[in-house]
């Protein structure tokens, strides 16, 4: 992206973010601001070129492009107390705020780019949406996993919404093994067993671009049990009731709830 990125809001996903960058000796300079004194401070000790800064405003003044990484409500307080030039790119990864309402507390203009950056970028394997484009965001994004870029602030809502499946697949792999835990095993090994039996699939995932419905019909044989479960659980009824859940989640993201 640049030669210095500051980040305000250091929770979890700022803290992949400097952790799947600093992977590699050629990163930028990071400058995190201080309020999560702890994680900062620890990120600080673990990379070089990895500073806390004084105050939030310190990270704006020493920064090129700042990562907002606040929680929604927080964003119109924290940006209350800032000046932040023309010159500087805002690079927003705080969920259901548009670009307008962003541009509504930026009194001096800067350059604003929503993204979300998900957990696997400590690994360099996140994709990351990014709107509108921008090519330094993006090439810096490319290195933690890759960008897909949204053509409208509409569609970018909507991947937004899908990150919110994430803890439904993870009681999905929890179902699973409460069953086999009913069934007699000790919780322990069942879900030592779950995560084994999709810990492949995950890398198949990870590796290959093969259709998800491809990778459906390679898993299922024609009466098999893989086919059965498939059509008596994720039937119509219930591809309808996660379609539904998925509209509601859209209209909160981007701001028609």
């Amino acid at each position: 992206m640049s030669t210095s990125i500051g980040i305000i809001g250091v929770g979890e996903i700022s803290s992949a973010i400097v952790q799947g960058a600093c992977s590699s000796d050629d990163h930028p300079d990071f400058f995190l601001s201080p309020r999560n004194a702890q994680r900062s401070a620890q990120l600080a000790s673990d990379f070089d070129r990895v500073e806390v800064c004084t105050s939030n405003q310190d990270v704006v003044d020493r920064s090129e492009h700042i990562i907002l990484a606040v929680l929604p409500e927080q964003t119109e307080a924290v940006l209350s107390e800032l000046s932040i030039p023309a010159d500087r790119t805002i690079v927003s990864a705080i969920a259901g705020i548009s670009t307008d309402i962003l541009a509504s507390l930026l009194p001096k203009c800067p350059n604003i780019v929503r993204v979300i950056p998900l957990p696997p970028v400590r690994e360099r394997r996140g994709v990351t949406p990014v709107y509108p484009g921008h090519s330094e965001v993006e090439k810096f994004f490319d290195t933690l996993g890759g960008t897909v870029v949204a053509a409208t602030e509409e569609l970018f809502s909507t991947l937004s919404a899908t990150t919110a499946t994430m803890s439904s697949y993870y009681a999905f792999l929890q179902g699973v093994a409460d069953w086999l835990v009913e069934q007699g095993w000790e919780r322990a090994a069942a879900e030592r067993i779950v995560r084994g039996q999709f810990a492949g699939l995950g890398n198949t995932l990870a590796t290959t671009e093969t259709p998800f419905a491809d990778l459906v019909k390679g898993h299922e044989t024609p009466g098999g049990l893989n086919e059965m479960l498939h059509r008596e659980w994720m039937d119509a009824n219930n591809h309808a009731a996660l379609s539904r859940s998925l509209d509601r989640i859209f209209a909160r993201v981007s701001g028609d709830d």
